[in-house]
């Protein structure tokens, strides 16, 4: 029976909030988003960095009957999101290539017998006939789509996969919550045609910050970005000492040698990225979330599911390669709403990583061609070697794997398809064991017009931030323009600019 959108069911939700999360009141937007959940309705949520997303799903499963379905596009998420559902006191669990086999099989048992209120599953493995057999009998009462954003072909992180997500309407007949925290208006009206939401409610919060100061310094990459952390550090207020500073550098050897810099100054820190064992991350995660450490020089992979409120700077030794990307990050700063800082360096020759980057997770498309001959050469149908036979040694060419894929040129074991796309956030673990044949070739000609699309956006996406970073205007307004919000001052007083120019006039 779907619960109605009455007094009593919001009052209950009040309850839950207060019983359960320990809150008082919800975070803008929250309660919106939990009525139209809970009245049976497609809804769909734009939270800013720490809005809340997950109270969002988390709370209607205390109300609702049935499972809720989460998608979500993160392996190391996951694991992050049972973990907290189990200590509210949900039945949760995951289905991931990172899971042993028996646990999988044991989370199928338990899904099949209706003992789950939670499961965290990848678009890939949605895919999967098993799980799709074992949700058209298992009643959902919710498909919750967390990283919306990666629905969209706009998106800056598009996932195919998450496309394909609407295909699972025809087997679970259940409204679906779609949330994200970095969504322009295409975004958001792609992910509701794609997901053939009826009607949904819409809920848009501010993307505004307004505790956190935006800054940027010119400064040559080495010593003088370090001690001008390191003076900052040195200048705060005494109570940032008991709080917490991140660090984002873009590659793993910036990270140790930024980590090790900083130490040598006396701001002592943990370091964190992908190559990392899957032991040290999660010591370092649980060592930065308790308080025992309050300093973490970080690659990308530092971020998701990290929720420490008391954040009260985030530097990026260098930026990335979108402003969604740097949103997100500098966002995880001051979420319990104290004054805080996101600062930034640059200097022209940073341009050189994201570009970079960009060529490896977008290769050009006459690379893709050849690992696909390749492939053709010395294979006709179903393949069965190891990884490293089909695209060589190294890790080099999986983006190009996962483009094929996405080509419609070959399949790939829903398992293995996972991995590809959570690559390299999966890389520290290495490719998963698979049972059966690792890929099939199609004979459909490959179909490269998205990669090429693809590109062509994640340069658009790169030229965005580096204008940011050029620009003579205030920062925070041109943050708020370029995620379609319309800021109603021309000048916030809190960025870099602003404040040059406020020494300036006085």
């Amino acid at each position: 029976m779907k619960p109605q959108p009455d007094a009593a069911s919001h009052a209950r939700a009040r309850a839950i909030l207060k019983e359960k999360f320990g809150f008082d009141s919800f975070r803008p937007g929250q309660e919106r988003l939990v009525a139209g959940v809970l009245s049976g309705r497609d809804t769909l949520g734009v939270l800013p960095t720490g809005g809340g997303k997950t109270l969002c799903y988390q709370l209607p499963a205390f109300m609702l009957d049935g499972l809720i379905l989460v998608v979500s596009p993160l392996i190391s998420l996951m694991q992050d999101q049972v973990d907290r559902a189990r200590r509210l006191g949900l039945r949760s669990a995951s289905l991931t290539s990172q899971d042993p086999l028996a646990g999988q099989r044991g989370t199928e048992a338990a899904l099949a017998q209706g003992e789950l209120d939670l499961l965290f599953c990848s678009p890939e493995r949605l895919e999967a006939e098993r799980l799709r057999r074992l949700l058209g009998s298992s009643p959902v009462s919710l498909v919750t789509i967390d990283e919306a954003h990666c629905i969209s072909e706009w998106g800056h992180e598009f996932r195919p996969a998450f496309r394909r997500i609407g295909d699972v309407r025809r087997i679970v007949r259940a409204p679906v919550l779609a949330v994200t925290a970095t969504a322009t208006p295409k975004v958001r009206n792609d992910i509701v045609r794609v997901l053939g939401m009826a009607d949904p409610v819409r809920v848009v919060t501010s993307f505004d910050r307004p505790n956190i100061r935006w800054l940027l310094a010119r400064r040559r990459a080495g010593s003088e970005r370090i001690r001008a952390m390191v003076r900052i550090v040195r200048r705060a207020p005494a109570e940032c000492a008991e709080r917490a500073l991140i660090v984002y550098a873009p590659t793993r050897r910036l990270v140790v040698g930024v980590r090790r810099a900083l130490a040598t100054q006396g701001v002592v820190g943990d370091a964190y990225h992908a190559a990392l064992p899957k032991e040290e991350r999660q010591r370092v995660q649980r060592r930065f979330m308790t308080g025992e450490s309050n300093v973490v020089v970080a690659t990308c992979a530092f971020g998701m599911g990290i929720d420490r409120g008391d954040v009260w700077a985030v530097f990026h030794y260098a930026y990335p390669g979108s402003l969604e990307s740097y949103y997100q990050e500098a966002g995880r700063a001051g979420r319990d709403g104290a004054g805080s800082i996101a600062l930034g360096f640059v200097h022209r020759d940073d341009w050189r990583v994201p570009e970079a980057f960009l060529e490896r997770s977008c290769p050009a498309p006459s690379e893709v061609l050849r690992l696909l001959g390749r492939i053709r050469s010395g294979r006709k149908r179903a393949v069965s070697s190891p990884l490293e036979a089909l695209i060589g040694p190294g890790s080099a060419r999986v983006p190009h794997l996962k483009w094929l894929h996405r080509s419609g040129a070959l399949r790939l074991d829903p398992v293995l398809a996972e991995w590809v796309e959570n690559w390299p956030d999966g890389e520290a673990e290495g490719p998963p064991a698979v049972s059966g044949p690792l890929l099939e070739l199609t004979g459909a000609a490959p179909d490269l017009a998205p990669l090429t699309t693809a590109r062509g956006q994640a340069l658009g996406r790169l030229r965005a931030m580096q204008r940011y970073c050029r620009t003579r205007r205030c920062r925070r307004v041109a943050l708020l323009r370029y995620l379609g919000e319309t800021p109603e001052r021309r000048h916030c007083g809190s960025c870099d600019r602003c404040e040059r120019g406020r020494r300036v006039a006085s």
